[in-house]
């Protein structure tokens, strides 16, 4: 087969989760598959987006700018099934919830989540409407819909009204090269992001959902009875301001700004608690990346979260600052209790894999194109 990855809604280092989504998927298919030929079609943000090495992957640049999403959507709706066509592409395969509507060969779409219904409150309006109807089409028009989390499956059978026998959940891996360690000195990383041992660590990455307001307000509730500090890893949502908060806290609080991927785990390893307070996820990586790192993990119940920590993370409700402070006191007041959720954590790791990911996926890939194979006479006549 000549398979086409449509990635050009990437912009590297900005859309999160389904950049890692595309690394992870890509360099699984090149370990496991040297027998069919890969058509990756970017932007030009992407133009150096590193792909794998392996010789039947080719990197297709497209004369456009994902940043620009009205002209975007236009050369993925028009252009791009003529590129499709020129390449021959038997499958193509869009991973970033839109595909092209009218492709030359049979579509396969990656709809990670629902989140521009379940948090439209925090996408400006047209965004969301123009994201929803594409995704929604793409999904409707497909000849397969992938998602990653049983969760993702049922939203997306909920809202779009597709058939769970058109839906296949993959899920994701955890770290890739997270043996490798360039991570450099760790009292120069200490100096670099102002932390002071022993801390908690979270991700707040800019968003809202991320639930970080009710995450300080819990530490609030639990630093007098620790010595433990509070670390952001990413950059300030628009829905927090410290300078509101007492200096007691603004002292206890440190955020890191931009992480480079080599400084996140040893950032995880050495905290003694990663909480995860989202109010949704279609999955959760960061709770795998955690567990990757040793440290025992406190989880929002929220999304797919439960589905994917399995036995390896406490969990609350998302909604409660009085819970989300009662779980963080009890990890941090219990030490077994953590060396027991590290333990589970290692061994909830096992269930992912990003060569699982690539396999499952290309399955879907050639299940679909037989099925194209075997319609096409009656197609004909």
């Amino acid at each position: 087969m000549k398979i086409g990855i449509n990635l050009l809604y990437l912009l590297p280092g900005v859309v999160g989760g389904t950049e890692t989504y595309a690394a992870g998927l890509l360099h699984g298919l090149a370990e496991i598959d040297q027998r069919n030929e890969y058509v990756v079609f970017v932007n030009r943000e992407s133009e150096s987006w590193p792909l794998p090495g392996a010789a039947n992957f080719t990197r297709v640049l497209c004369p456009v700018r994902a940043a620009n999403r009205a002209c975007r959507y236009f050369f993925e709706q028009v252009r791009l099934p003529r590129l499709l066509a020129k390449y021959h592409i038997d499958v193509v395969h869009s991973l970033g919830y839109v595909g092209p509507l009218a492709a030359p060969c049979p579509s396969v779409v990656t709809i990670p989540d629902l989140n521009y219904i379940a948090m439209k409150q925090t996408m400006p309006g047209r965004r969301r409407m123009l994201l929803r109807f594409f995704s929604t089409q793409s999904a409707l028009r497909a000849n397969h819909v992938i998602t990653i989390s049983r969760f993702s499956q049922g939203e997306i059978c909920r809202f779009i009204k597709l058939d769970p026998g058109k839906i296949t959940v993959t899920h994701l891996g955890a770290m890739r090269n997270a043996d490798s360690d360039s991570s450099g000195n760790w009292d120069e990383l200490t100096r670099r992001y102002r932390i002071r041992a022993p801390y908690v660590v979270a991700f707040w990455g800019g968003v809202v959902h991320k639930n970080i307001p009710r995450l300080i307000r819990a530490f609030a509730l639990v630093k007098d009875a620790f010595p433990h500090s509070l670390v952001l890893i990413g950059h300030i949502p628009s829905n927090v301001d410290l300078a509101t908060e007492s200096k007691e806290i603004r002292d206890r609080v440190a955020i890191t700004g931009y992480v480079p991927e080599g400084h996140v785990l040893p950032l995880l390893r050495h905290a003694d608690l990663f909480v995860l307070p989202s109010l949704y996820e279609g999955f959760g990586l960061p709770v795998l990346e955690a567990q990757q790192a040793a440290v025992a993990v406190a989880c929002s119940t929220a999304g797919s979260l439960p589905e994917v920590g399995g036995d390896g993370a406490l969990y609350f409700d998302p909604t409660s600052v009085e819970h989300m402070a009662d779980t963080i006191r009890r990890c941090l007041a219990d030490a077994a209790l953590r060396s027991d959720l590290v333990l589970k954590g290692r061994e909830n790791l096992a269930r992912f894999s990003w060569n699982k990911t690539a396999r499952e996926t290309l399955s879907v890939y050639e299940e679909v194109f037989k099925q194209h194979r075997r319609e096409a006479p009656y197609m004909r006549l």
